[in-house]
């Protein structure tokens, strides 16, 4: 018989700014197109952001820590978006256990293929209570020692907790490696220990559709690397390509 729950796959990064939300909204983005249902959950307590980058932040009534505490209808709190349905953030700092997180996640685990959560940068009390969850961690982490060191303690974490762990390495320039001004991709895997999934190129154009909300283009070089990791996460053999 075929399990029913979705596939909790969380992203989390040891540093911020790192590209972290983009790249989970672009991946939940490219399920969507496949024909998955998605639900994203933004667990960036105090400071969400992915209503923005949905373009549904006018939508925006409750959040997720509402269902928690039994003060609204759990179809209430849920937003429908051009691709994956939302749960935003509190605005507002909040106590979560892996308990809370655990009653969260049951209430929707059986309606949708995927659910996306994005942890904020660093390991701290939220990051803990999801790990709780997840059946799968994708750590992000650009190509600079000061994200690869801070990557690799979020990587200790998750592995300390029995989560299978993936890597992507983020805002990727051949040049600038080459020219020996940021790690090559042998020495961000060897640093963080965590097996590589993919390589994202540099993509401001991406950047920028994320913090204006508008389309992302199918095009662009870093949403067909986030395909080419779709598959890859899904079993598929595909060839790394930079």
């Amino acid at each position: 018989m075929r399990d029913l729950s979705g596939k909790k796959i969380l992203f989390t990064s040891g540093k911020g700014g790192v590209g972290k939300s983009t790249l989970s909204t672009t991946y939940a983005k490219v399920l969507c197109a496949e024909g998955h249902s998605v639900l994203m959950i933004d667990c960036d307590v105090a400071l969400r952001t992915l209503d923005i980058m949905l373009s549904v932040s006018s939508l925006v009534l409750y959040d997720w820590y509402d269902i928690i505490e039994g003060n609204v209808d759990t179809r209430s709190a849920l937003i429908t978006t051009g691709g994956p349905k939302l749960l935003a953030a509190p605005t507002y700092d909040v106590d979560v256990s892996a308990a809370d997180m655990r009653k969260l996640i049951s209430i929707y685990d059986h309606e949708f293929d995927y659910i996306i959560l994005d942890c904020p940068a660093g390991v701290g009390p939220i990051f803990e209570a999801v790990l709780g969850v997840a059946d799968m961690a994708i750590l992000v982490s650009t190509p600079d020692n000061v994200c690869v060191r801070s990557a690799s303690v979020a990587a200790e974490k998750a592995a300390d907790a029995g989560v299978e762990t993936r890597l992507i390495i983020n805002r990727f320039q051949k040049g600038v490696v080459h020219g020996g001004r940021a790690l090559n991709i042998d020495e961000v895997v060897d640093a963080t220990g965590v097996q590589l999934v993919g390589v994202v190129p540099e993509d401001k154009g991406l950047v920028l559709s994320m913090q204006n909300g508008e389309l992302v283009d199918p095009n662009s070089k870093a949403v067909k690397a986030m395909k080419r990791i779709a598959r890859r996460l899904d079993g598929e053999r595909v060839p790394l390509k930079l």
